[in-house]
């Protein structure tokens, strides 16, 4: 995920926001919230609002069909076409991203992103469920995503779409128009940070940076003193192991509570699984993620970098 002033003229982008969210959204659009007033993003990132931060099938079936609820299927489309949860909007990892300043894969501004989202019918006070193929990285970077672009109650289906079926809940090839609503969104940049800060953030002796890329891309290349623990060890059978084993075997892998952490992988795409275990499923007190990533670091002059022999084969 990146969001970086140095690929992206903000102000040019709103503008172009504006103009097709005001033609597009208007006849359908929903009395929105008074805006808050935009301002610079708090010193301390605050607490990302209560909610829960992963849900079960059981808990999910029993509150289909909430008003507030807006179910996001982030498996690619071909996958929602073939079958998906009744109700959900299919909004992709690919639907968030794209080239920016030379550098792939990037996430797009928390007010486009807030557009997308309200394309799916995402308002202020939604509670926006989302579910991937299983417990992974599709999920976990569409539910950063809405977390940047401001929504406020962001839950992840345990097990996906996979267990889901598995267990015997219903599915559907329907798909059902909804309504467009006015985007609302005020978006939370405080959860990410740019490369000019992780360049300061280098050597200062607080923060810790995690790679959550495998072993072998690690060694191949990272920031330097990054420690690492591949994403998908928090994940088992498709669902997430639980709270107190991931956090142990974090701590083991040198994370601590008492300092500031950075999180990074490759594009962002597998970093959000990190952030997102760290700052929502365990509620690190000062979690940020890299959104430029290893993709944006290693095509910077000058940015320095780390290398390690290889991992034995296992």
């Amino acid at each position: 995920m990146r969001l970086s002033p140095r690929v992206l003229d903000h102000s040019a982008v709103l503008l172009l926001v504006t103009a097709v969210a005001t033609a597009a959204f208007a006849p359908h659009a929903r009395a929105a919230d008074t805006p808050k007033v935009p301002g610079a993003a708090p010193a301390v990132a605050p607490k990302v609002p209560a909610a829960p931060a992963v849900v079960s099938g059981e808990w999910l079936q029993a509150d289909l069909g909430s008003k507030d609820l807006v179910l996001l299927d982030a498996r690619p489309m071909r996958d929602f076409l073939t079958a998906h949860l009744q109700g959900a909007q299919n909004v992709a990892v690919e639907n968030l991203r794209s080239s920016a300043g030379g550098v792939p894969a990037t996430t797009y501004p928390p007010e486009v992103l807030g557009v997308v989202f309200a394309r799916a019918g995402i308002a202020h006070g939604s509670h926006v469920v989302v579910y991937g193929a299983e417990s992974d990285n599709d999920a976990t970077y569409v539910a950063t995503a809405a977390l940047i672009a401001g929504a406020e109650k962001v839950s992840i289906l345990d097990g996906g779409f996979s267990r889901w079926s598995t267990e015997g809940r219903a599915t559907t090839k329907d798909r059902l128009l909804s309504p467009l609503v006015k985007p609302s969104l005020q978006g939370n940049t405080s959860l990410l940070i740019p490369i000019e800060e992780v360049r300061k953030r280098l050597g200062d002796g607080k923060t810790v940076f995690l790679d959550v890329r495998p072993e072998e891309s690690w060694a191949a290349g990272r920031i330097p003193g990054a420690k690492n623990r591949f994403w998908k060890k928090d994940v088992e059978g498709g669902s997430f192991r639980p709270e107190a084993v991931t956090r142990a075997e974090l701590e083991a892998a040198g994370i601590s509570w008492e300092r500031p952490v950075v999180v990074y992988c490759n594009s962002g795409h597998q970093a959000s699984e990190g952030f997102y275990t760290l700052k929502v499923r365990l509620g690190h007190p000062d979690v940020r993620l890299y959104q430029g990533s290893w993709l944006e670091w290693s095509m910077t002059p000058d940015t320095p970098r780390e290398t390690s022999a290889p991992p034995e084969p296992k």
